[in-house]
């Protein structure tokens, strides 16, 4: 297994959920979401929101951080919405960035 923990968010993101990861997300069946990239201001500066288009637990809308740097961090995400089962999460895909 690679050090890597996230896979990048272009193409290779499907192979390297097989090949890097942590144990727990590499050994489960893992669903991609697709995401929008906004930009935001809070007490702290400028910040990425992750916005799920559409949940693959129970079809809503979600979003996530995306941390602080010049382009939006995207990666494994633990699933929040109610009838997911605790340890279930997604891998956060672009579907556009909006700043």
């Amino acid at each position: 297994m690679t050090t890597r923990k996230n896979p990048p968010a272009a193409n290779q993101g499907a192979e390297d959920q097989r090949t890097s990861g942590s144990a727990t997300t590499v050994a489960r069946r893992s669903h991609i979401a697709y995401c929008r990239a906004y930009t935001a201001r809070g007490a702290f500066g400028r910040f990425w929101v992750l916005v799920v288009l559409d949940c693959p637990f129970c079809g809503k809308q979600h979003s996530h951080g995306g941390g602080d740097q010049l382009r939006p961090s995207y990666g494994h995400r633990a699933a929040h919405c109610a009838n997911s089962r605790p340890g279930h999460g997604y891998w956060l895909e672009p579907a556009e960035v909006t700043s």
